[in-house]
């Protein structure tokens, strides 16, 4: 009688076929579906190796067409350029923007870390290939015309979609999916700034919503993955220079908890503008982006330096270079451009503003505190980077990769106490007093974040709790297959063609009261507590269990191999699950 998992394929008519068919199956069990760590490990260093490679198109797309094409002595000098040049590039770019995105589907439109979050959250980490590529262009376009934006969003993006992209075409599960993806955040982090433990924490802490055994091993690989291919094209230098920095006294105390408390201030407003500015999304999407393209062309004949992404602003800012007046104009018109873009949904990253107006509130509050002490070594970039660090923390709720950050960025371990203070005092402002939530879950695409149980749900493949107990069989049977099946002593029959469940001991129990035994059985038409079933793949996790179940009104289901497959592997049961997530160690008893 041939069982779930048993049926014969047919012969290859040589053994090449059959080798390749046997190496596909191996790699499936192995890397795509199975729990293996090692697997899973050399996935997610092919992905940090991917991730950081369009991460590095990314960035030479965006660098090489403003050396090449435009009077600058870098990629973001744009002060060098003549004002009526400067606002025309940027009005080019929102032009050709706008032209593209009215010629694109809506669900096409959805770009940046708030359509990451929402396909982790309601997608599994499935990120479709075109939201990718429009995320590539979009932002490419939108940077080198200049508009106020950062570059990180966008390779959040670009790399958690590179990793789905190499998870779906591997067939992975759904729960290392998911990890994979974070990998891939992870890489592009590393990349971006060369901070490869920053990328490991942000990816933990912002994507992935949790800290895991299970997650750590495959996002370092890939973080140093990343770290490895910025180094071997850009060198090893970070993002920012960052001169020599310590706290030199505790007497600046009172001065770091002063920033503190102002970094959260600004990091709400932040939010509160992106909120208020997300009322006109009902707007046409030529106002609210022309809008946006016409204020920055206005903007950048007085203020060139809040074009593109601003890195040589803070690098300014840190050194000190810059006047009390001017980082206050600078401070106030980011906050503006940025606020914008976020609460509009223009497609660059909001991450580099909000670092480049913290790092702006630092050397703002140094300037001060260097006139009420001038005999005091103040260090302009010492409150600078610190600002950066809190703002970045309060507004993205981020705080431990915001201070892994500071200490990668600094390489000075002196900076980790000042910079716990800071950033707790920001992160406190923004949560407790004006009880506002990141950025991130702000825009449009963003959802709510998921409760712990759904969280475990989501960590947890269905095949460790899969039941074999059963046999697959057609609806009418002979005498002779009813009693081998009742020799096998399982406990259900599988009607796959019925998707339909029939306890063993039901037929059982109907032989034993038939005065003549049958010679045909029609296992729908004998008395049963039968039970209805729906198919599964294996790659599923109980998440995606249980919302199949809840939709269909099921309790039972049969796992397959593949979508709609009715070769059964397994079966799996609503209560299997609600005591799963029910009676876990260290939790109550509901």
């Amino acid at each position: 009688m041939p069982g779930c998992g048993h049926r014969p394929s047919s012969p290859a008519t040589n053994g090449m076929p059959m080798r390749w068919s046997g190496l596909r199956q191996h790699w499936q069990q192995q890397i795509a579906l199975s729990d293996s760590q090692i697997g899973l490990a050399l996935l997610a260093l092919l992905v940090g190796l991917a991730s950081a490679g369009l991460i590095t198109l990314f960035r030479l797309a965006i660098e090489w067409p403003l050396v090449a094409w435009l009077p600058m002595q870098h990629a973001e000098h744009y002060e060098a350029l003549q004002p009526w040049l400067r606002a025309a590039l940027v009005c080019i770019g929102g032009a050709v923007l706008l032209a593209g995105f009215y010629a694109l589907p809506t669900e096409r439109r959805h770009v940046g870390v708030a359509h990451v979050l929402q396909r982790m959250e309601q997608h599994q980490g499935y990120l479709p290939l075109s939201n990718m590529l429009v995320q590539f262009v979009a932002a490419v376009v939108a940077l080198i015309s200049g508009h106020s934006a950062g570059r990180e969003g966008p390779a959040i993006h670009l790399g958690a979609g590179v990793a789905s992209q190499m998870g779906q075409r591997a067939g992975l599960a759904h729960h290392r999916l998911r990890i994979l993806a974070g990998c891939g955040v992870a890489s592009a982090i590393s990349a971006s700034f060369n901070t490869p433990m920053a990328g490991v924490i942000f990816a933990m802490e912002v994507v992935l919503l949790e800290y895991s055994i299970r997650g750590f091993i495959p996002i370092i690989l890939a973080s140093v993955a990343g770290a490895i291919v910025s180094e071997a094209v850009f060198g090893a230098e970070t993002a920012f220079l960052v001169p020599e920095l310590d706290i030199h006294s505790l007497k600046e105390i009172p001065v770091i908890l002063l920033l503190g408390i102002l970094a959260g201030i600004v990091a709400s407003s932040f939010i509160l503008l992106v909120r208020q500015l997300q009322q006109y999304q009902h707007w046409p999407l030529w106002l609210r982006w022309g809008g946006l393209t016409l204020v920055t062309a206005l903007i950048s004949f007085w203020l060139p330096e809040l074009l593109g992404i601003g890195y040589d602003t803070v690098n300014a800012a840190l050194l000190g270079e810059l006047a009390l007046a001017t980082l206050a104009l600078l401070l106030l018109g980011k906050l503006l451009l940025a606020a914008w873009a976020a609460g509009v949904g223009f497609p660059a990253g909001l991450i580099g503003p909000v670092m480049f107006i913290g790092a702006l509130l630092g050397a703002m509050l140094a300037q001060v505190a260097i006139h009420w002490f001038p005999d005091y070594p103040i260090s302009a970039g010492f409150y600078a980077i610190l600002g950066m660090a809190a703002v970045m923390a309060a507004s993205l709720r981020a705080p431990l990769a915001a201070l892994v950050a500071l200490l990668e960025l600094t390489a000075n371990p002196n900076i980790i106490m000042p910079g716990m203070l800071a950033i707790v005092i920001a992160c406190l402002v923004v949560s407790e007093v004006f009880h506002l939530p990141s950025v991130f879950k702000l825009q449009p695409a963003a959802s709510a974040e998921p409760s712990a149980v759904q969280q475990l749900l989501r960590n947890t493949w269905v095949a460790p709790l899969m039941q074999r107990s059963f046999i697959a069989v057609d609806r009418h049977i002979s005498i002779t297959t009813a009693d081998y099946l009742l020799g096998e002593q399982v406990q259900w029959l599988l009607l796959s063609d019925e998707h339909t469940l029939l306890p063993a001991a039901d037929l059982a129990h109907w032989l034993t009261q038939q005065d003549e035994r049958p010679e045909r059985i029609d296992l729908l038409a004998i008395p049963a507590e039968r039970e209805q079933t729906a198919w599964l793949p294996l790659r599923a996790n109980l998440q995606d269990a249980l919302d199949q179940m809840q939709s269909a009104q099921l309790q039972w289901l049969a796992i397959t191999r593949r979508e709609q497959e009715p070769h059964c592997l397994g079966l799996l049961s609503r209560e299997q699950v609600e005591h799963f997530y029910r009676y876990q160690p260290g939790r109550k008893e509901p």
